[in-house]
């Protein structure tokens, strides 16, 4: 199709995440086609990622992976044409059931009234068209994910009442249902703790998935904002232990539901149009 390189032109885009590379796995080949289109993208990192992996301990050690993922997350957003990048400040809180969830700096303990008046003031400032952040599941089910995902929705709602109804476009990253749970068969990575029952409940049914965007024209650029999170992706981080077209395959098509808030944008695909790109059809 011809690519009408004008659609984003002064359109703003908000995405909400919790951690430096939450962004660039889930959404990073869209960023670079709105950039790419003229469109503006505000990135909110609740945390920096302290409680991450360190993939070479000559990276960055317990007590600076903060601040060194905050770098990374700045180098990665270059080569997608991010540069607005917003920190809430609070700690990461690890995985669920670890003693990083007791940290009182910790993001799973935010006052909710707090974390919605933050992202209310930066909502009134930036006026996004879309906000972008995670599902119910959390995409695997981190507590910073899913705490991401109540703040974010919390905030759109009442953005959008302040505004009488028109308040910006919702979308949830979405993973196939299915995929996970077949990517859950495997003896390594983030679901072997998980009982059936949690397993059951993550990604989305692929009937509530109302988006896909084929990034593939960006994989480069998403691969590469992906790897500047050196100290996550390395020789033993979590795309490894899949054969490299397997990986490509898995990242060239974003997937998102579209929540339906009550205001102008519903019935529309508005992220598809202002990607500037169509919705693909592929699973």
């Amino acid at each position: 199709m011809t690519v009408d390189t004008s659609l984003a032109r002064g359109k703003k885009l908000l995405a909400v995440y919790a951690h430096p590379d939450d962004e660039a796995f889930t959404t990073g080949g869209t960023f670079a086609n709105f950039t790419d289109r003229g469109g503006q993208i505000t990135l909110v990192c609740a945390t920096r990622g302290e409680a991450g992996e360190i993939s070479d301990p000559l990276l960055a050690m317990p007590a600076t992976l903060g601040s060194v993922r905050e770098v990374e997350l700045r180098g990665a957003m270059r080569h997608v044409g991010v540069s607005d990048i917003r920190f809430l400040d609070y700690r990461d809180s690890g995985m669920l059931g670890t003693p990083d969830n007791d940290d009182p700096r910790a993001f799973v303990n935010a006052d909710d009234a707090v974390l919605l008046g933050q992202l209310l003031e930066i909502l009134r400032e930036t006026e996004p068209e879309i906000v972008l952040t995670f599902g119910e599941d959390g995409l695997y089910g981190h507590p910073d994910h899913v705490k991401a995902h109540h703040a974010a929705t919390a905030a759109v709602i009442a953005y959008s009442a302040e505004r009488g109804g028109e308040g910006p476009a919702l979308y949830y990253n979405a993973v196939p249902r299915e995929r996970m749970q077949e990517m859950a068969k495997r003896t390594t990575g983030p679901f072997v703790d998980m009982t059936p029952e949690q397993l059951a409940q993550l990604g989305t049914p692929e009937v509530l998935i109302t988006t896909r965007i084929d990034v593939s024209a960006q994989y480069d650029r998403k691969m590469a904002a992906l790897l500047a999170h050196r100290t996550q992706f390395g020789p033993r981080g979590p795309l490894n232990v899949f054969p490299p077209e397997a990986v490509r395959e898995w990242l060239s098509t974003e997937r998102f539901r579209h929540i339906p808030t009550g205001g102008p944008h519903d019935g529309r695909d508005p992220l598809a149009l202002f990607a500037g790109v169509a919705a693909v059809t592929s699973g």
